[in-house]
């Protein structure tokens, strides 16, 4: 029997969680069964159900010793670690219950900020731990790849898989028209440091402070309106999850991307990019890589030349015509099957 086992800490509506529903689902008819084991997770995360269809879920912490029975019963099953904390479990649950699993690091992530010495030292922990293991790494940006290697990671054995569009667009999501008497942009992302939140207000402030007739839209989960000045409270609108994301994009004026750190393979700039939305961003994982060849990609370097740049779109907004042939663009290049092909060569299915 072909087993695959995926470890990740949850299946929450995040990048790297996303991108696991689709490879379960495309990596379907290759294996006769896939395992998926979340560290933290509960079946109440946003893509439990989802992903169910496709793997048995099992949660360590409420089913620990389903977890060891897993791993025992299928003891050469190739084991796909997601993120640092998979990674850890993983490669603890190997020896600690004896098995013979190959493991392949699955890293989500880049650079960290300034001030956070602890991940970084643990980074180059898992360097060295990376030459005495000697797995094979999946880097799913080119950006992680470079922070990775600078912090001792071996080189050897490892590959660049990008997420490209996990999410594809539906007919529906781009016909569907948002009524609202103003105009948006758009930010999608829960609250975090990583996401820049700081970066946010301070660019909204600019935005709302030069044109009134504008809002600011935020998806996502942990964000409170008393976050932001009061004076611009009205214009900030809170949407908490949403499973329209891609209406969303459609109708906005432009998206914000505000991280400068943390990021590997940004999903959300797939994603607003297959919609030919106008994207302002800061230089954060690929985010310079996936702009590149996108007409309307515009990377800038700080909070005051990320406002001019909203408000210059304002000015000179892109019609239905040219978005459409963006997004017709990107599409094409972000064919989530060529990452199924990299993954299964890299897999050795």
């Amino acid at each position: 029997m072909k087993t695959l086992i995926h470890i990740i800490p949850t299946l929450q509506n995040g990048g790297a969680e996303n991108v696991l529903l689709r490879i379960a689902k495309e990596l379907d008819s290759d294996y006769n069964r896939q395992i998926v084991i979340t560290t933290q997770g509960t079946s109440f995360d946003f893509n439990y159900k989802l992903v169910k269809k496709y793997c048995d879920v099992v949660h360590f912490h409420e089913q620990p010793q389903d977890v060891r029975k897993i791993l025992k019963e299928n003891k050469d099953a190739k084991i796909l670690a997601w993120m640092y904390k998979g990674i850890y479990f993983a490669q603890l649950w190997k020896i600690k219950f004896n098995t013979n699993n190959p493991i392949i690091w699955n890293i989500r992530h880049s650079n960290f900020g300034p001030n956070q010495w602890y991940q970084k030292m643990m980074l180059h922990l898992f360097g060295l731990t990376s030459h005495i293991l000697k797995p094979k790494v999946i880097y799913c940006s080119y950006k992680s790849k470079e922070v990775h290697e600078r912090a001792l990671f071996n080189r050897k054995r490892s590959t660049v898989i990008v997420n490209r569009l996990a999410k594809t667009p539906l007919n529906k999501d781009l016909k569907k028209r948002i009524k609202n008497e103003k105009s948006y942009f758009l930010f999608v992302g829960r609250y975090n440091p990583q996401k820049g939140p700081k970066n946010l207000r301070s660019i909204a402030e600019k935005i709302i402070h030069n044109n009134s007739n504008i809002e600011v839209w935020i998806a996502g989960t942990g964000w409170d309106l008393s976050y932001f000045p009061s004076k611009i409270q009205s214009n900030i609108k809170l949407l908490g999850v949403r499973n329209d994301v891609f209406s969303l994009y459609t109708n906005a004026v432009g998206y914000l991307f505000t991280s400068t750190f943390g990021e590997g393979y940004p999903n959300v700039l797939a994603e607003a990019s297959a919609t030919g939305l106008p994207i302002i961003a800061f230089d954060a994982g690929d985010s310079k890589k996936i702009l590149e060849d996108y007409n309307h990609g515009f990377i800038v370097n700080n909070d005051n030349e990320f406002a001019e740049q909203a408000l210059w779109l304002l000015q000179n907004p892109v019609t239905k015509e040219v978005r459409l042939k963006n997004a017709q663009k990107q599409l094409k290049l972000l064919d989530f099957s060529i990452t199924v092909k990299e993954y299964k060569e890299f897999l050795a299915i």
